[in-house]
């Protein structure tokens, strides 16, 4: 079938996609949005808005409470010889999607006060501001610390004189030798 004649899609939340060369992926694939993916719907039908010469323009409806709306949608097809065949499997389109909140829905996740998955997914979207490096550097710093506090050595190496005229090592001045094992350079 050539992709640009097909006028529309019905693809179902739960089922496949038939595959030839490939293999079967979900018909409908929800990929994150302000509204999460709890609320992914049991069909949803695209249709052929038109060809602008590369690919064919898709308007996907579904029956979605008037808290959710589509976001960004991406219709996927297996070419039926080759990966950028014009012709198509039958069966094997899938839509990619993300579910947004519209606004009445951002109305009723603010006065609700709850903040679901998709309070999370939108925060993560919007403001990923690179607080990555910035508790990299503080572990760091904070391994640094632990290891000047508990494995160097404060004070300097020095070999303690007795009256039987021999120098022992600094750990031989203290009360008690090291636990079995110690090796006398790691003091």
């Amino acid at each position: 079938i050539l992709l640009r004649e097909v006028q529309a899609l019905t693809l179902r939340r739960g089922q496949y996609t038939t595959s030839r060369r490939t293999a079967a992926v979900p018909q409908l694939q929800c990929t994150g949005g302000s509204a999460g993916c709890s609320h992914v719907p049991e069909v949803v039908q695209c249709y052929n808005k038109g060809w602008d010469g590369y690919d064919v323009q898709w308007q996907c409806k579904a029956d979605l409470e008037n808290t959710y709306r589509f976001g960004q949608i991406e219709v996927s097809c297996e070419g039926y010889d080759y990966p950028d065949d014009p012709y198509i499997l039958r069966g094997s389109c899938s839509l990619l999607f993300k579910l947004e909140l519209t606004k009445e829905g951002e109305r009723k996740v603010k006065s609700s006060g709850s903040f679901g998955s998709g309070y999370y997914q939108s925060r993560k979207d919007s403001s990923d501001s690179g607080a990555g490096p910035i508790v990299i550097i503080v572990l760091l710093i904070l391994a640094f610390g632990i290891y000047k506090l508990f494995l160097s050595n404060p004070q300097p190496e020095e070999s303690s004189g007795d009256s039987d005229g021999f120098t022992r090592p600094f750990w031989q001045s203290q009360q008690a030798p090291p636990p079995p094992g110690f090796k006398s350079s790691f003091t």
